[in-house]
């Protein structure tokens, strides 16, 4: 049975994610989504691994019509696993940004 109340996008976007240790290391990936909802977003993770409950804070660049493009940043916690990736739950704080985060994209 369906539970999600918010639509899911088939959307696949660059994602840039750090992880959010409770006294650890930040670890970062470059993965990218596939699909997206306000509540969340399942992101393929290349074969590598996350905890359920990991915090993560999570970049997504957005393009726009123009060519030109716009970065949300949020954070969430993951909620599912499975083998191609993970489901994250955003916490609904988010922002966008208009230059690109010190990433390394």
């Amino acid at each position: 049975m369906e539970r999600r109340v918010v639509t899911r996008y088939n959307l696949q976007v660059p994602a840039h994610v750090e992880t959010v240790p409770g006294g650890g290391e930040v670890k970062s990936f470059e993965w990218k989504t596939r699909d997206v909802s306000s509540g969340g977003a399942f992101l393929l993770t290349s074969g590598q691994e996350l905890d359920y409950g990991t915090d993560l804070k999570v970049n997504l660049f957005l393009n726009s019509f123009s060519g030109a493009g716009s970065w949300v940043t949020m954070s969430g916690k993951v909620v599912r696993i499975e083998a191609e990736g993970v489901g994250v739950c955003f916490d609904g704080n988010y922002q966008f940004i208009s230059d690109a985060p010190d990433l390394d994209m």
